[in-house]
């Protein structure tokens, strides 16, 4: 087994996911890049492998992955791989679509893909959002913080008695160092932003573009739900496809435009080293204990960061750095 999947289903995951990117001449640059550091860190495989590995048709993929877990991880995966097009096609979306029926897989997230490449960003956002509102209670602090008429929330006012170390400390100085602020009772799904923000000081990612999505990526590996999923969606929806962004009075509204482009490329996936720290994402949420992305946070919030992240087997960053702390960040 590596990391859940057996040894003998890794070069079918692998050769299927070249396949979803066979559109328009093969995988793009951004495709490989992403497939490879999925490979490498979750599955063990030597990159240079993947130069002389062709892409599987649907139904040999759906041949060989009878499993289940498997099925819905390789859809996921698949997504994922499908996003980094740039500029997408209805194409692409198509042969994603035809992975997915031929293992059976269908729901919430291909609804979603379809509607962002055949809808205008104003509908396909729409529909996103009407999806989403479904699982933000399940993405939220377990107990709801009360709103009042104050800047700040009291839960998290609170925090600040809290000494340095501590998760509620380790919060505030989040916030701070981002130049956010505080949830307070104009904030969209206050509750929502708690936990979200909680989540990334524990996993250790800073609010960046690569960050959001590794933090995607690793509650997903961590805990595979359909909410943390569906949180994973939101987060490449807005930062590999650039449908929405956040809003200020709505969680979420329209975008519809390009997004990290510069002359490589777009999409945050195709910046430097931001496709090897989704890779480790996965792998260091796989390799977490007990998961942490639906607790309720600001009743730990009194403990140790460093206590917490041994409790749930949070492993540390490969590149030293910790988004949660601020440390080696530049």
């Amino acid at each position: 087994m590596v990391l859940g999947v057996p040894r003998e289903s890794v070069s079918m995951l692998v050769s299927g996911l070249l396949g979803v990117a066979e559109v328009e001449g093969g995988p793009t640059r951004e495709q490989v890049v992403v497939i490879g550091a999925i490979a490498g860190h979750l599955w063990k495989v030597d990159v240079a492998a993947l130069a002389g590995l062709a892409g599987a048709e649907p139904s040999v993929v759906a041949e060989d992955l009878t499993d289940e877990h498997l099925r819905r991880r390789f859809v996921q995966l698949a997504i994922v791989v499908a996003f980094c097009r740039h500029p997408n096609v209805p194409e692409q979306v198509a042969r994603l679509e035809a992975y997915a029926g031929a293992v059976g897989i269908h729901g919430d997230e291909l609804d979603v893909m379809h509607s962002w490449i055949n809808k205008t960003t104003e509908d396909a956002s729409r529909d996103f959002i009407r999806t989403y509102d479904g699982y933000v209670p399940l993405l939220s602090e377990s107990v709801a913080p009360v709103r009042n008429d104050g800047d700040v929330l009291p839960e998290v006012e609170a925090l600040r008695a809290l000494p340095k170390g501590t998760l509620g400390s380790a919060f505030l100085g989040f916030y701070e160092r981002n130049g956010f602020h505080l949830p307070g009772p104009h904030t969209p799904e206050p509750a929502y932003y708690i936990s979200h923000d909680m989540n990334h000081v524990i996993a250790g990612y800073e609010p960046s573009g690569p960050g959001e999505i590794a933090l995607g990526a690793f509650k997903l590996a961590m805990s595979d739900t359909d909410a943390n999923w569906m949180a994973f969606m939101a987060n490449l929806l807005i930062h590999e496809a650039g449908l929405l962004k956040h809003g200020s009075s709505s969680q979420f509204i329209p975008y519809g435009g390009d997004i990290y482009r510069d002359a490589d490329g777009q999409g945050v996936l195709h910046l430097d080293g931001a496709a090897d720290m989704l890779g480790e994402a996965l792998e260091r949420g796989a390799a977490v204990r007990r998961d942490f992305s639906q607790i309720d946070h600001l009743a730990m919030a009194h403990r140790q960061l460093a206590d917490i992240r041994l409790e749930f087997g949070v492993r540390p960053r490969s590149d030293g750095k910790d988004g949660g702390l601020g440390i080696g960040l530049g």
